[in-house]
């Protein structure tokens, strides 16, 4: 199938939006107003490249139906992020005019609303809103994986010393790793 319009009644279109997050915030009407946007809404088949990395469409891309994944042209086997029903992508690069920095590619038969310039400015205060929330759960996550990483890093360092210590000892591996079995054993009893 590849890529094609989804040419179905606003109805059905309505009914896809009600169930995404992003649109809470909006009334009734304009929710309509969205679902009379037919020819915005793009379905793509599976392993379809939506984005590609270093294309300079700009577009912002709400994901209404299906999964898609993330990945960049030097690491094409490693997924880097699944996006899932309601996920929208495409923000940055479309508001600093800048060249797509990954691929996005539907996982499963996958429907996008597609958001041009023109529609963008129309939503612009509810994209700030939503890219605000983005920011703080983003530092929230930079601020585990740094708490994380530090205790990595201290668990290394106390690992290093304790080896060190085993290593001027002139044990064997063979006691070492017998005091060990030891050790853990008496802490099961």
């Amino acid at each position: 199938m590849g890529t094609k319009i989804y040419n179905k009644a606003p109805q059905e279109i309505l009914r896809l939006i009600n169930n995404i997050p992003f649109f809470e915030s909006f009334n009734l009407v304009e929710r309509k107003e969205f679902a009379a946007l037919s020819n915005q809404v793009v379905e793509y088949s599976d392993k379809t490249a939506i984005v590609k990395e270093g294309q300079t469409e700009m577009a912002v891309f709400i994901l209404l139906k299906g999964e898609a994944i993330v990945t960049r042209n030097d690491l094409p086997k490693v997924t880097i992020n699944t996006l899932t029903m309601g996920a929208l992508f495409g923000e940055v690069s479309f508001l600093t005019k800048t060249p797509r920095t990954t691929n996005i590619f539907a996982k499963s038969n996958t429907r996008v609303l597609k958001l041009d310039q023109k529609l963008f400015d129309k939503l612009k205060d509810k994209f700030i809103a939503v890219l605000v929330n983005r920011i703080s759960e983003m530092n929230t996550s930079l601020v585990r994986l740094k708490v994380e990483l530090e205790a990595i890093s201290h668990a290394a360092m106390d690992y290093q010393d304790e080896f060190d210590k085993i290593l001027k000892s002139g044990k064997t591996m063979k006691e070492v790793f017998g005091g060990i079995h030891e050790t853990i054993s008496e802490l099961i009893r």
